[in-house]
């Protein structure tokens, strides 16, 4: 991951309850926590994310679920020296959206939205708890602010992914300034995940359908290399598989003689 984050002031983890589960697309479901400590979380836009801390399954597999998320756990840091069995599971993921709390509006506390890959093929038990968990369930965020940073008056950006990456990139263009321009390239396996991006006029978005025999990311490779970098290219943003990620920002550094500063890569697994 390249080292260029903005992170939030100060952050601790935050109990939420499950309140709402929504299947957006074939491979995504939109799911909805709430609580009250939601009050103090500060929407910095584009990619903002955060870890979810599940509980996990009880001694000796027992079905009753731990007494988790642990509240005292207040960083990673803390989370390290925790004992294997008193610690949560965790999974990384993009705020999609973010309401304060309006009782007008039917809202007692505060609600936060994000979009979980939910595709048949991988599996694990934060998808388990993505699809299956009872509303009511408890879970806790740990806000880690942006890795989003282009510089300041940047003009025309390149953003590549894969459905990991999505829900990052559909929020960096809805935050999108009107007057920028530049590239957008997304990988999907199923065509019925892709959807509409709202963005600038200047901005165009490419969709690459992946194979069941193609490498996760091997099309967005592609595409990227048989463009080249986009003309006066300010900042680039490529998320998704590490070959993928770590390929690209090789192509554009070292053929495409971008400059390593203005390229953010974080592969989102190997």
């Amino acid at each position: 991951m390249s080292t260029r984050r903005i992170k939030p002031g100060a952050a601790v983890t935050v109990p939420v309850t499950l309140t709402a589960r929504e299947l957006i697309s074939p491979s995504f479901v939109r799911l909805t926590v709430t609580g009250e400590a939601l009050a103090d979380y500060r929407p910095m836009g584009a990619d903002q994310w955060f870890r979810l801390f599940l509980p996990t399954e009880g001694a000796g597999g027992s079905a009753e679920p731990k007494t988790l998320p642990d509240m005292s756990i207040r960083s990673m840091a803390a989370y390290t020296l925790t004992p294997p069995s008193r610690r949560p599971l965790i999974r990384n993921y993009t705020t999609a959206g973010y309401r304060p709390a309006d009782p007008a509006a039917g809202r007692a506390t505060a609600e936060l939205d994000f979009d979980v890959y939910v595709d048949d093929s991988h599996s694990g038990p934060g998808l388990t708890w993505a699809r299956e968990a009872a509303i009511g369930s408890p879970a806790a965020i740990l806000d880690e602010g942006r890795l989003y940073a282009p510089p300041v008056g940047s003009t025309a950006e390149l953003l590549v992914g894969d459905e990991s990456a999505l829900p990052a990139i559909a929020g960096i263009l809805d935050q999108a300034p009107p007057a920028l321009s530049g590239l957008v390239v997304v990988e999907v396996r199923d065509p019925r995940d892709i959807r509409d991006l709202p963005r600038p006029v200047g901005v165009e978005v490419v969709w690459k359908q992946r194979g069941d025999d193609d490498e996760p990311g091997a099309r967005a490779t592609d595409e990227v290399r048989r463009r080249g970098a986009p003309v006066d290219l300010t900042y680039a943003y490529l998320a998704g598989p590490s070959s993928m990620v770590t390929g690209l920002r090789r192509f554009l550094v070292r053929e495409c003689g971008v400059a390593k500063d203005i390229v953010t890569f974080t592969g989102y697994w190997r």
